[in-house]
């Protein structure tokens, strides 16, 4: 059995699709290519920018290598590019909680502090 290759992938620059960057390594094997890509999304080494809609059958997703600038957004959308499906209006969850009252010790001001015993107030 022969030992297995790590060949690093180069992103191309612009937009791509998963077909493109397949016709440049022709000798790997399509599911090791889709599991890099999928790690490279995860890693943020490359970014969903949009999909392609053909004629018949499912849409292939575009990607670019991040950042991504508003120069390569522009072109992919210029060349027939749409939107993420997912791309609808996001808003961020934050939870908020009450902040907990701290509990300063005080001491009374007197003359002999060692002889008291501080008392907490809220």
């Amino acid at each position: 059995m022969p030992a297995k290759s790590k060949t690093p992938i180069v992103w191309p620059e612009g937009h791509f699709t998963i077909d493109q960057v397949q016709s440049a390594y022709p000798d790997m094997v399509n599911i090791t290519l889709r599991f890099r890509v999928k790690k490279a999304t995860e890693n943020k080494e490359i970014t969903v920018i949009g999909r392609q809609k053909p004629a018949i059958g499912r849409p292939k997703l575009v990607f670019a290598k991040s950042p991504v600038t508003e120069a390569v957004v522009k072109a992919a959308y210029a060349a027939g590019v749409l939107p993420p499906a997912d791309e609808t209006v996001k808003v961020q969850i934050v939870s908020v909680k009450q902040p907990e009252k701290a509990v300063v010790p005080t001491v009374p001001a007197t003359s002999d502090v060692g002889a008291q015993v501080p008392t907490a107030s809220a």
